[in-house]
């Protein structure tokens, strides 16, 4: 089938767009936000600085009741934002010549179980904030890459926002923003502040992972004073979008990664990580994602040994960034979550760099026509699949009979 010469038009695009989006929200979205996301937009720093508690002072400031409709609602909106912003990415951009091939490599990555789907089914989490603010940070490396001082002013807030709002994006984006930036200018003088840079936001890193733990309330007691403040706001018990306040996010700001702050936080999470990340049930789990994604990992595979093939330092450098979630498998046991990171960082990467050179985008469209079946097959079986969740793979496997014998 040859498509070349046609020209899809805005409206066409609007309708691709809508007819995913909503297939695939119908297909992925919890009935309600995860009652452990919805507790981080009730961190806030009213009584002191705590991590993971800028959104929640951004809503504090600006609502005066805040209640679960309020969060799910904003989360929405991020979530819409971001599969725009995907959507010209992956399809608009990729495809201003139009060929059946640029289509099914875009359709399969839009419609993946480790994009959009995955973000549907956990909407209201921090890293859809994030990665819109990482992809901001491309978009100013990109346009102002020749003035170092503008870029460093320009996405330093940027950053340290993201740190803020998470300080998990240290490795799940932020090494991804500097190797672009690296690839883009990477005269020696320009490295030097490039890696000054870079020992600042590690260094900012620490200090809100550490000075971000509560101090002033004890574990029981913040627990008890969110639910006394927030869960009356449960107006609406039926609309199933009442805040749940989730014990084990509240753990969050009394512990680090060896220690624990509070009697009544047992673990700290490099125990809790390895306690239950690398039991029977979790590593079963990486094993099914493997397995039934298999093709994407081969397709991922075969495309990148390309790349390194035709790539110099540089660039090499960028394309090994996106797999930086990978430290995450000992900080936390959401297994699935980091696979969906990776990979979305892959693909972020890989459309970032048939903009930069044609061969790239030679190598793409030459992996595609060898493999098309199997690109083909990826895009059916997403349907199929469904998301890829945060701790377990898929409500298709969840299911079964055996993995509810063994497993739940």
């Amino acid at each position: 089938m040859n498509l070349d010469g046609i020209k899809i038009t805005k409206i066409q695009y609007i309708i691709l767009f809508l007819f995913l989006f909503l297939w695939l929200y119908i297909r992925a979205a919890p009935p309600q936000i995860l009652s452990f996301i919805q507790t981080h937009y009730l961190f806030n720093y009213e009584h002191e600085f705590l991590k993971r508690g800028f959104v929640g002072e951004i809503l504090r400031l600006s609502v005066e009741n805040l209640n679960a409709d309020i969060v799910y609602n904003l989360s929405l909106f991020f979530l819409f934002f971001l599969s725009i912003i995907f959507f010209k990415i992956f399809f608009i951009d990729f495809n201003k010549d139009t060929d059946i091939h640029k289509l099914i490599f875009s359709t399969m990555v839009f419609v993946s179980p480790l994009t959009i789907q995955h973000f549907i089914f956990d909407i209201g989490r921090f890293d859809i904030i994030n990665i819109l603010i990482t992809l901001l940070c491309f978009f100013i490396v990109e346009k102002f890459h020749k003035n170092i001082f503008l870029v460093a002013i320009l996405i330093f807030p940027l950053l340290n926002c993201m740190l803020l709002i998470h300080e998990g994006s240290f490795f799940m984006f932020i090494p991804m923003i500097f190797g672009f930036w690296f690839l883009k200018d990477s005269k020696k003088n320009i490295f030097g502040i490039q890696l000054i840079f870079f020992l600042i936001i590690t260094f900012i890193t620490y200090k809100i992972s550490t000075l971000g733990l509560s101090t002033i309330y004890t574990y029981t007691e913040y627990y008890n004073f969110l639910v006394n403040r927030y869960f009356i706001f449960a107006d609406d018990l039926a609309s199933g979008r009442f805040f749940s306040i989730r014990s084990t996010a509240v753990e969050i700001l009394y512990r680090d990664l060896f220690n624990t702050y509070d009697p009544n936080v047992l673990y700290p999470i490099f125990e809790d990580t390895i306690r239950i990340g690398f039991n029977i049930k979790w590593l079963v789990n990486n094993l099914i994602l493997i397995i039934l994604l298999s093709p994407v990992f081969f397709i991922i595979f075969t495309i990148y040994r390309s790349f390194f093939k035709v790539s110099d330092f540089k660039t090499k450098l960028f394309l090994i960034t996106p797999i930086s979630p990978i430290v995450l498998f000992i900080f936390g046991y959401d297994h699935m979550r980091w696979w969906a990171l990776i990979f979305t960082n892959i693909f972020i990467i890989l459309f970032r760099l048939c903009k930069e050179k044609d061969i790239y985008l030679k190598i793409i469209l030459a992996n595609i026509k060898r493999y098309k079946i199997l690109y083909i097959f990826l895009i059916l079986e997403s349907f199929v699949l469904g998301p890829v969740k945060f701790m377990s793979t898929f409500d298709i496997i969840e299911s079964l009979d055996f993995y509810k014998k063994f497993f739940l």
